[in-house]
């Protein structure tokens, strides 16, 4: 792990020194409304992002902010605070108990709040897991989506990277927020009761290990023991991954973008620098992580960059008290096959630890691909499919099976 800190740390020194080829100006990326299998955080994520992008071309339009791009963040940032509280909830927690059919309901202040309810009490101590960690999950695929997008050919949208930086914070915050179970017992329990989801997330892992009564967890009802040294490790674990997602050289790149192209250039579109490889190609680094039902995993992904596609590959590690395996995959995303049409796929492969949690075990994989047009540069389709097997992987459904999703693009 400390190579892999060392090698991440090299990438992010590298590439805030690197600028990355001029990309055109004044271009804005399509805009998609579109639907998806659920848990539908994906393409759910993609229209939150379309949302959040006409909002910012609205005010700026209207506002005349073209002409003084320093006050873009004004609004860029206070729209991807809300909307990062909208993929959170409708597309994280409402994803994931819309597959368990739990009939979510959501409400959300303007304060940024925002919650989520259910119809019904969930089936066991799995679901509890999983609706807990959903809405940063979702929150996490909606800004590996945008930096994917922007290390794509020409790159992306400036005003999407704060909705990416916004959604990226929200696992690693949420994480750092949580108080330590084995310091601070009472205000432990009092985010519980309070419905904080890593608390929650804590504490239904130790109601699986113990087989207790899901609707006791959901209710609050359940009484947590303090002794028990697996959920002092799980938080120190979740920690960890709070820190390693933070620790993201493509994310800080993209924000270095933002600032010196978006704020004080003007520019539409980013695409933030790369460590360069000669004839327009590069390289760099990104770190996330996620909880899942048994494990906590942390992944370090390596970017290829060219005049076109982009190319990625990743390893992971999946930890609990008990046990640490590792997994692997990667993609090929941006890859034109006639005019205006391009394909992406991407796989995944990995080796379920063993633990007390006792949901699932052997190998899992999962693969995808997707293809978008985008006819006479104005009118187009996105749609994907994918399949995998039983088990956690992020942003799929838990079943093994066909997934899948679909959308309309519009480019002006």
């Amino acid at each position: 792990m400390k190579r892999l800190f060392i090698l991440v740390a090299g990438c992010a020194l590298l590439a805030g020194g690197v600028r990355a080829a001029p990309v055109s100006n004044r271009v804005y990326d399509a805009y998609f409304l579109g639907f998806e299998t659920d848990p539908a955080m994906d393409y759910g994520g993609r229209n939150i992002t379309t949302l959040h992008s006409l909002a910012c071309r609205g005010i700026s339009w209207a506002a005349r902010t073209e002409r003084f791009p320093f006050v873009a963040p004004a609004y860029e940032f206070i729209l991807a605070g809300g909307l990062s509280v909208v993929q959170h909830e409708v597309y994280g927690h409402g994803s994931r108990a819309r597959e368990f059919n739990l009939d979510p309901e959501y409400g959300f202040g303007l304060d940024f709040s925002g919650w989520t309810s259910i119809g019904k009490d969930p089936a066991d101590n799995e679901q509890n897991i999983m609706l807990a960690g959903g809405g940063t999950e979702a929150d996490s695929i909606l800004a590996h989506r945008i930096l994917r997008d922007l290390y794509t050919g020409d790159g992306a949208d400036g005003s999407k990277i704060p909705l990416m930086a916004i959604a990226k914070l929200d696992f690693s915050l949420y994480c750092l927020i949580t108080p330590d179970p084995n310091d601070s017992p009472d205000d432990f329990s009092e985010e519980y009761n309070g419905g904080n989801d890593i608390a929650y997330y804590l504490v239904s892992r130790q109601a699986q290990r113990r087989r207790a009564d899901a609707g006791d967890v959901w209710n609050n009802d359940y009484p947590i023991d303090f002794n028990d040294s697996k959920l002092r490790d799980n938080y120190d674990e979740v920690q960890q991954a709070a820190l390693w997602n933070l620790c993201d050289p493509a994310a800080l790149a993209a924000m270095y973008g933002y600032v010196t192209d978006h704020v004080l250039r003007g520019k539409t579109q980013v695409r933030p620098p790369v460590i360069p490889l000669g004839g327009g190609f590069g390289m760099t680094a990104g770190t996330r992580a996620f909880i899942g039902p048994e494990e906590v995993t942390r992944f370090l992904d390596l970017y290829w960059v060219t005049p076109g596609p982009l190319v990625t590959v990743y390893g992971r590690d999946l930890s609990n008290p008990l046990n640490r395996t590792y997994g692997w995959g990667g993609g090929l995303y941006g890859l034109p096959v006639l005019p205006g049409v391009s394909f992406g796929v991407a796989g995944d492969t990995w080796q379920v630890p063993d633990s007390e949690e006792g949901l699932y075990d052997g190998s899992g994989w999962n693969a995808v691909g997707e293809l978008e047009t985008l006819l006479f540069g104005r009118f187009g389709l996105s749609c994907k499919v994918g399949a995998k097997s039983a088990g956690f992987f992020p942003g799929t459904p838990m079943d093994s099976g066909l997934y899948g999703g679909a959308g309309l693009l519009v480019s002006f």
